[in-house]
């Protein structure tokens, strides 16, 4: 009856008391409303002190839920709540003295007690000290909206006219009216405690007893609702579907703790932004975020100086007439952090950043600074370029991580979409991790339920997507459909200068087509990887990659690639379609191996998953380890290697047995593979393996290459893998859940398995042994072929440079004389061998398809085999070569 009595009163009043959030312990983002808010009152409220005799700072607000249920309580006559509102009125102080002194972790755990027995349920203690400080920073954020909401409501109504500056209430016509001040100064008590609690960096008992009180302020009967934000626009964390950060916070205190000055790199549209913007409104006393000047200024030290002291004396007043070393100084006897985001523009300004990037002589340690961008390389007006600095060691790539599933599945039922923790878990996945790729992926979902609140499980999610997806159409895919969505995001299709098709640089065609590269113009690298188009590839070691990973991007030979999975695939679409982009790939495999490493970046989540149509909706027909089964990649890879190589079917002959992939190439080469999940044990699988032995299936036992493709989920793949018995090619298949890359597994020789990673960027690759470790090879299968060109795109060259090479010594290949242009570009390899003959006849006597030829990949000379092959674009510097045979005329 009392919570009644108080939900009336509340009501009468106008107020926009928000009921019912659910506080957790993911870290959130406040609104610029609620910060605004926070603000005013933290500089007191006017006319009231606190028990030092200063103004009451924001703390008063947390009281006034207390007072709405002990006047509830007296009006219902109801002495047991009178008495509980009465024993919380003096947890609350007790906590506020707590805080104050920053008490050790049982205070704050026995004044969360307190806090917690006016609403049971809401403020859980369980957690570390930090969990319970973000709680109390979120409960903060809504109280401080709350009394906004309080305040402004009660404005209209005129029942309270509350001026800032006046004095405080300037009229009270009733008792009622009365109270609804009243109510707003004991909620701003409440704030002021968890206002010292978050400021003296409180015990983790101080910090539930706050909580505890929280909890009886805002009970839970009512729903919230969150929005899923605009693309490109920040989350807020107050209001919409907000991806935790609060481990990456965690791991991120410590870096800098530990290396003082850090860099974070990311693709663009990752979430650096959204990092740096949480970083320093959640912890404003903590963390400074520096904007950097106009470009035409970000050369100019005063400017940034200007930007430095501006967003330090926000939180430091006594900043505004010291000098940089003073403002420096007081940085880092604070504990504070300087946060520059799109930092490469910072790097525009040596005379500035090595103030603080290099150790001062006046500190014992650097003061601690948060870099962020997408590019290591900054310009200045006059295209001068800028290096990261050499006094930044501390480099990572940052590969934010995918969060527990369950701490999002609340979030999105508010915004209307409903997933299983393992349906939110696979389109994290789906999306590489990429937070903005995700939240318009939910944005889809959020559609195509239309307020159906019947939670969309696994199978659902995998069918409805698979449905959705169609590699081949991404240009001409509805605005409203997955695909419409997904692009709309700088992560797939980049913006500004290369935003149309024709003005495509062809280094990133080369780079789409032929895969990483470490010989990329140092300038254009820049251009490429500041609009999203390319990153330094950070080798796949771990089943599940670290989110801070150590990378020198300035070591000679560091290669880029194509930003993501899903980039690759809308230009290799898109520039397929408007200026007819083809690749030519290696038709000659030499082991099943290096065949299936043809298909296998080619075999995304949609070429693979089936769908059907149950009484639900549109399911993905997967087996028990929630994988397709082996026919569905089997029928991909055999449609794909079609494509790619030549003729490949099933065969399906009972008697002489049905193979699931079968190749013949042009030479009367034959390979058979024969898939099996791993599921089935180790029985079913050696009845495979034995099956390549069986006189009588001669479709297995006659061809040239055997292999048995064993299909599941990485676990103990290599441990199965390396029990098969040898004799045949033994290939483990581990892929991902959205199909974004594959694990592979070779057995080597015993039980000895080798293990890599292909990444489904449409690029075939090949695989070869090496008598040295790692005992094998990983290369590019495929080559740019053609593509017409572009508007605004440079034009190939009219001429191809060569130079003869000498026999490799220690070093390789080397030159023996100078380069040459061959005018007018031939057509392919053959073409130029001919072409090479007839301008150095004295130099090549041999027959010409008797010479080699060479070209430059990533430092080395690697030897054309495909004598169709079309030519790249090459100058005096980057040449073809070509080798005479051993005892040839000319011949070195």
């Amino acid at each position: 009856m009392a919570m009644a009595v108080m939900r009336a009163r509340i009501k009468s009043q106008g107020a926009c008391l928000s009921l019912g959030m659910r506080w957790r312990c993911s870290l959130q983002w406040p609104s610029t409303e609620s910060l605004s808010a926070a603000h005013e009152f933290s500089r007191g409220v006017p006319g009231r002190k606190d028990r030092n005799g200063a103004p009451a700072s924001s703390q008063r607000w947390l009281h006034a839920g207390v007072a709405l249920r002990a006047r509830a309580a007296r009006e219902d006559n109801n002495a047991e709540a009178w008495g509980t509102c009465a024993s919380e009125r003096w947890a609350i102080a007790e906590a506020e003295r707590v805080l104050q002194d920053n008490d050790t972790v049982e205070k704050i755990k026995a004044v969360l007690r307190k806090a917690q027995k006016i609403n049971p349920g809401k403020w859980t203690l369980s957690g570390k000290k930090d969990e319970l400080k973000q709680k109390l920073r979120e409960f903060v954020e809504e109280a401080k909206a709350t009394l906004k909401g309080l305040k402004e409501d009660s404005r209209r109504a005129q029942v309270t006219s509350w001026h800032p500056g006046r004095g405080g209430v300037a009229s009270r016509a009733s008792p009622q009216q009365d109270s609804g001040a009243e109510d707003r100064r004991d909620l701003e008590e409440v704030v002021a405690e968890a206002d010292r609690v978050l400021e003296d960096n409180g015990t983790v008992k101080e910090t539930k007893a706050v909580l505890r009180k929280a909890q009886k302020i805002y009970p839970e009967e009512m729903p919230v609702k969150r929005r899923i934000p605009k693309a490109e626009d920040p989350a807020v964390f107050t209001t919409d579907v907000f991806i935790p950060l609060d481990e990456t916070i965690r791991k991120l205190d410590v870096l800098l703790q530990d290396e003082r000055v850090v860099f974070l790199r990311a693709g663009v549209a990752s979430g650096k932004s959204t990092l740096a913007q949480h970083l320093c409104t959640t912890q404003p006393s903590k963390y400074f975020g520096v904007h950097a000047p106009l470009a035409k200024d970000a050369t100019i030290f005063e400017m940034w100086e200007r930007k430095m002291r501006a967003a330090v004396w926000g939180q430091n007043s006594n900043v505004k007439d010291k000098d940089l070393q003073d403002m420096i100084r007081l940085i880092y006897d604070n504990d504070q952090v300087l946060v520059f985001d799109e930092c490469h523009l910072l790097f525009a300004c040596p005379e500035f950043h090595e103030q603080f990037l290099k150790k001062p002589s006046y500190l014992k340690r650097r003061p601690m600074v948060l870099l962020l961008s997408a590019a290591s390389e900054g310009t200045d007006q006059q295209g001068r370029t800028y290096l990261t600095p050499a006094a930044v060691t501390a480099k990572y790539m940052w590969t934010p991580p995918i969060p527990h599933a369950n701490e999002l599945v609340d979030q999105l039922a508010e915004a209307d979409v409903y997933l299983s923790q393992d349906a939110v878990a696979f389109f994290m996945d789906f999306c590489a991790g990429h937070r903005s790729l995700f939240i318009r992926s939910m944005e889809w979902v959020q559609q195509k339920q239309s307020g159906d609140s019947t939670r969309w499980d696994l199978t659902r999610a995998q069918g409805e997507v698979s449905q959705a997806w169609d590699t081949d159409n991404w240009t001409e895919t509805p605005d409203d459909s997955l695909m419409g969505k997904l692009q709309t995001v700088r992560a797939i299709r980049v913006n500004g200068a290369f935003s149309d098709p024709q003005s495509i640089p062809q280094q990133f065609v080369d780079i789409l087509c032929e895969g990483p590269t470490a010989g990329m113009d140092a300038n254009l690298r820049r251009k490429l990887t500041l609009v999203g188009f390319t990153l330094p590839v950070v080798p796949a070691t771990d089943r599940i990659p670290e989110e801070f990973t150590p990378l020198d991007w300035a070591k000679l030979g560091t290669k880029y690639g194509v930003a993501n999975y899903m980039m690759a695939s809308y230009y290799r679409q898109a520039l397929a379609k408007k200026r007819q982009l083809t690749v030519d790939v290696d038709r000659s495999p030499t082991s099943c191996t290096d065949l299936l490493l043809r298909a296998l970046p080619y075999l995304l989540f949609a070429d693979v998953v089936a769908i059907q149509v149950k009484k639900f909706g549109i399911r993905s027909d997967v087996s028990q380890e929630e994988l397709p089964f082996e026919v569905h990649y089997t029928h991909a890879a055999v449609r794909e290697l079609k494509r790619l190589v030549g003729s490949t079917n099933s065969l399906e002959s009972t008697k002489k047995g049905k193979v699931d992939i079968y190749t013949t190439l042009e030479d009367g080469s034959t390979f058979a593979i024969e898939a099996v999940m791993s599921s089935r044990g180790a029985t079913s699988i050696a009845k495979h393996r034995d099956r390549f032995e069986s006189a009588s299936m001669t479709n297995y036992a006659h061809a040239q290459h055997k292999c048995l493709l064993i299909i599941g989920k990485c676990g103990d793949m290599r441990e199965i893998v390396g029990k098969v018995r040898d004799g045949i090619e033994v290939v483990g298949l581990a892929p991902n859940p959205s199909h974004t890359g594959y694990y592979v597994y070779v057995k080597r020789q015993g039980e000895k398995v080798v293990d890599f990673h292909i990444p489904c960027d449409g690029v075939a690759r090949g695989f070869s042994w090496k008598d040295e470790e790692p005992f094998f090879e990983i290369s590019s299968a495929q080559k740019f072929k053609y593509i017409e060109p572009g508007s605004a795109a440079p034009q190939r060259p009219p001429a191809v440079w060569v130079c003869q090479l000498g026999s490799p010594g220690s070093g390789g290949f080397q030159p023996a004389g100078n380069a040459f242009p061959i005018d007018p570009v031939p057509q392919n390899i053959a073409y130029l061998k001919e072409a090479i003959k007839q301008k150095n006849p004295n130099t090549v006597s041999c027959d010409a398809y008797q010479m080699d030829i060479y070209r430059r990949k990533d430092g080395r000379w690697v030897k054309e085999t495909r004598m169709s092959s079309s030519l790249r674009e090459t100058d005096e510097a980057d040449c073809y070569g070509f080798m005479l045979p051993a005892g040839a005329a000319g011949a070195t």
